[in-house]
């Protein structure tokens, strides 16, 4: 079995590469595609360039496309994916060919209103991956009851292959964390979407820096930004002071910043699994509520969610509940063979 995993970003590039690693070593033969990143863009993951330089669209008619058994797709236009599938089925049929069965998933654990939203997008794929039992109950229950004429696509829960399962070698360590403290604040691109929610979010920051000296600070983007904007609109540093141990942080060190920080704190960043997953005390900010367009929907139940004013001291954030260990398995966490589980979905989905 060939298969092509498709992306067009730094996030899905790296996702993709995870998931490539993983059908290689089970022995399966795997290409990642994609175009080469924006050299104006900086990005918080390491660079994973695709092995072959092409867009989506240029796969069709490609000798790429018709020797392979199934193509996975993840970008952002979801038009995009419905006209590939659509053209590659077409193309085929004329041909006398079979289509390579096509599959897609997000890239993040979501529940309620976008989770429709992201199955709805995907409708036209034979496959949809999610990343826990949650979620494919979830839509399962929307779909059953779908005409056999709406050509459902099968859902499989695959767990979180989009993140790394551990942390970089040598950089987790067990047990409570011990000085110097470290707390990674994970910046979003939109969210808290309140106006003056960014800057308000930074003032607070800038409060618990000065309040605990003894512990660092790193602002770190979860998302890739153009080169030079700053994290919050119209932002001038010369109308900001900030104290030495507050910092940002630098392009490619999301990873690193995850593995080797004390706490980690975010309003809705997907990236906040990761530290929960590898043990690290997470305070997801409750002061927005639990809304779809803040991305919160899906942390409902974590157990994680508080609320600023709660937090005087940052030593108190060693002192907050562990995360919900039903609700983060439940969530993706408790799927460990997810690349065995797709295999078996597309061979069946081939027969």
């Amino acid at each position: 079995m060939t298969i092509l995993l498709v992306s067009d970003d730094d996030r899905s590039a790296f996702a993709c590469q995870l998931l490539a690693q993983q059908l290689r070593q089970g022995g399966h033969a795997c290409l990642t595609v994609g175009p080469a990143l924006s050299s104006r863009r900086d990005s918080p993951l390491p660079a994973a360039t695709p092995q072959i330089p092409l867009t989506l669209m240029d796969l069709l008619g490609h000798e790429l496309l018709k020797s392979a058994s199934a193509v996975g797709v993840f970008i952002h236009r979801s038009d995009y994916l419905q006209r590939f599938t659509h053209a590659h089925r077409e193309l085929a049929r004329q041909r006398g060919e079979r289509p390579a069965v096509v599959f897609s998933g997000p890239l993040q654990s979501s529940l309620g209103d976008q989770l429709v939203q992201e199955l709805s997008d995907r409708h036209c794929c034979d496959l949809l991956v999610v990343p826990g039992d949650r979620q494919r109950r979830e839509l399962e229950a929307i779909t059953q009851f779908w005409p056999t004429t709406s050509g459902t696509p099968e859902i499989e829960s695959m767990g979180l292959w989009f993140l790394p399962e551990r942390p970089p070698l040598g950089a987790l360590s067990g047990g409570t964390p011990k000085p110097p403290y470290t707390l990674l604040a994970l910046a979003q691109e939109s969210i808290p979407i309140q106006v003056g929610a960014k800057a308000q979010l930074l003032r607070q920051l800038i409060r618990w820096a000065e309040t605990s000296p003894d512990w660092s600070i790193v602002i770190q983007r979860d998302q890739s930004w153009e080169r030079g904007q700053p994290w919050i609109a119209k932002f001038e540093p010369d109308d900001w002071s900030f104290p030495d141990n507050l910092v940002f942080g630098a392009p490619g060190q999301l990873l690193s910043q995850l593995a080797s920080c004390s706490a980690c704190l975010s309003v809705s960043s997907p990236w906040t699994l990761a530290a929960m997953a590898w043990g690290r005390p997470t305070l997801l900010i409750g002061d927005y509520g639990i809304h779809t367009d803040q991305g919160t929907t899906a942390f409902f139940g974590s157990g994680c969610m508080h609320r600023l004013q709660a937090i005087d001291r940052l030593d108190q954030l060693l002192e907050l509940p562990p995360v919900n260990a039903f609700w983060l398995q439940s969530t993706g966490w408790g799927v460990h063979d997810g690349a065995k589980r797709l295999i078996r979905r597309l061979e069946a989905l081939i027969r």
